[in-house]
């Protein structure tokens, strides 16, 4: 049943169950609240995942899987010390056997993990008995049963690092004879019994005995193709980066990271998060071809190359940040004839105008208060806003048209789109800013196009304003990013707005989840008018 819903559907009988769970229920109804929450896990809505758990665990507290689940929405939000306290417990009273103690086992190993790997300094005291406490987690119910590959396989990968650090652990187990093992035990299962993890555990196992030609060919089975999970490509990614360290390896270890980078990138569901440095050493890495083709097909050049072409344009974003504070939103650099405004070749930041406004009205800020920084090319570099050449309100196009105190230099402006996309099954949107403050982000995940009010079928609510709603990933920070298509990364939109049900667009009934931006040609007509 859940897994034919799509996003809304499954929000919708999410907030539906919390209602009924929070009334007067019956079993039938705890049970289908029970059947949503491994769903929402899969689609990353952890802000429905966790309450949902929690109030199952009320009704029913013995529940293993709900128990397990309800710790695994703790490790994903941070909650990682409470996530291993309900895992020890739930692992104390299952019987040695049973399958939510093996799962159980495998994400204490990962939270202790997540410990280590979050450590700036994995030599220090807490780092390493974190790696320790994880390595024990894993090699339990590893060698009590060596067809838990999954657990074995993070084994491999733990004490290889271990080594690498000069830590002392596990001092018996080889991880080169332990991956050959898990390798040996992964080739004997029947093709019919190999499920979708099957293929990025064979893979980081073939790591363990640095395989190369062999870890490529694997991940291309998983990575390549037309249903290629993002999941996956993120596992593996993830496992590569955080816990192998392959980037520090040699080259073809960073080449492999990047090519799935740029794979990740290109699907729904994908996502990066790089911080400037990481984005300047992918924009000058440059994979062979035939690396590129043996992990991804004939595509994997094309593949790259787009990735390349985003990276280029995130250059020309900037974070918009408070003097003294954080940052509080994000920005980037327009053409002023683009928009039809002079002189024409003056360089402009754009942004929202709940962001900088003139007289700081909540939650945006001053002009005078504020600080541009485009960092993925200079983080030292701080520009500061003169003036506001031109600007909308909330209730209109949300728009600051910003000139800086000095003349930007050696990045470029954003090119605009001709057109809005055509709304399709396969129409996606890309976005590029600072969300949550946090480093800057390509960002792709139930990225969709929903619906817009541009030209030919748009009826605007809002006279003289084309939105666009789209199902990115977006937090408090993404405010005034750019929105991109995806054939060329042109501008299509000002992000403005991100929220939990809205109303759709066009006059059609109904409510969803989505993200809204401000169609660049209705700024533009506007600034004419």
């Amino acid at each position: 049943m859940t897994t034919e819903l799509s996003l809304d559907e499954l929000r919708g009988q999410a907030n539906d169950s919390l209602k009924d769970l929070r009334d007067l229920c019956t079993d039938t109804d705890v049970e289908k609240a029970k059947s949503l929450i491994e769903p929402l896990r899969n689609a990353r809505q952890y802000d429905l995942m966790g309450p949902l758990a929690e109030a199952v665990s009320r009704y029913d507290h013995e529940d293993a899987k709900t128990r397990r689940l309800y710790a695994q929405y703790l490790i994903e939000t941070g909650y990682i010390t409470a996530a291993i306290d309900v895992l020890q417990a739930l692992s104390r009273r299952l019987a040695d056997g049973h399958p939510e103690r093996l799962e159980a086992s495998g994400l204490l190993g990962r939270a202790h993990k997540q410990i280590f790997l979050e450590s700036s300094d994995k030599t220090s005291v807490a780092a390493r008995r974190a790696l320790k406490d994880a390595i024990v987690a894993y090699r339990k119910p590893y060698e009590s049963d060596p067809d838990n590959t999954w657990h074995g396989v993070n084994l491999v990968a733990l004490l290889t690092r271990a080594r690498k650090l000069g830590i002392r652990v596990a001092a018996d187990l080889q991880p080169t004879d332990l991956a050959n093992r898990i390798i040996a035990s992964l080739q004997a299962i029947p093709r019919k019994r190999r499920d979708e993890w099957y293929w990025p555990t064979f893979a980081e196992a073939l790591l363990g005995v640095r395989d190369w030609k062999a870890v490529e060919k694997a991940i291309r089975t998983y990575a390549a193709g037309p249903a290629t999970k993002a999941f996956l490509v993120n596992s593996t990614l993830r496992q590569f980066t955080e816990v192998w360290d392959l980037e520090a390896v040699d080259d073809r270890g960073r080449d492999i990271v990047a090519i799935l980078r740029a794979r990740l990138l290109q699907l729904p569901g994908g996502e990066l998060r790089l911080a400037p440095q990481e984005l300047q050493s992918l924009r000058s890495r440059s994979p062979a071809k035939p690396q590129l083709e043996a992990i991804l097909g004939k595509d994997g050049p094309q593949t790259y190359r787009s990735m390349q072409l985003g990276l280029e344009r995130a250059l020309s974003v900037a974070s918009i940040r408070q003097k003294l504070g954080g940052r509080v939103g994000t920005g980037f650099l327009v053409r002023a004839g683009n928009l039809g405004l002079s002189p024409e070749e003056e360089l402009l930041v754009l942004t929202n105008w709940h962001v900088i406004n003139q007289d700081g009205a909540y939650p945006g800020i001053q002009p005078q208060a504020a600080e541009i920084v485009f960092e993925a090319v200079d983080p030292n570099r701080v520009y500061h806003v003169k003036d506001i050449v031109w600007c909308s309100p909330v209730a209109q196009h949300d728009t600051s048209m910003l000139r800086l105190d000095a003349a930007v230099t050696g990045i470029k402006p954003l090119p605009f789109a001709g057109a809005l996309p055509v709304v399709e099954k396969m129409a996606r949107v890309y976005v590029i800013g600072y969300p949550g403050g946090r480093d800057l982000s390509l960002s792709l995940q139930d990225n969709k196009l929903l619906d817009h009010e541009g030209p030919k079928k748009g009826k605007p609510q809002i006279p003289g304003v084309w939105r666009l709603h789209y199902r990115a990933p977006t937090e408090p920070g993404s405010s005034g990013s750019p929105v991109f298509n995806t054939s060329l990364w042109e501008v299509i939109a000002l992000h403005h707005a991100g929220r939990k049900l809205s109303s759709k667009l066009n006059g059609k009934k109904g409510t969803y989840a989505s993200n809204e931006g401000i169609a660049i040609e209705s700024i533009r007509q506007a600034i004419r008018s």
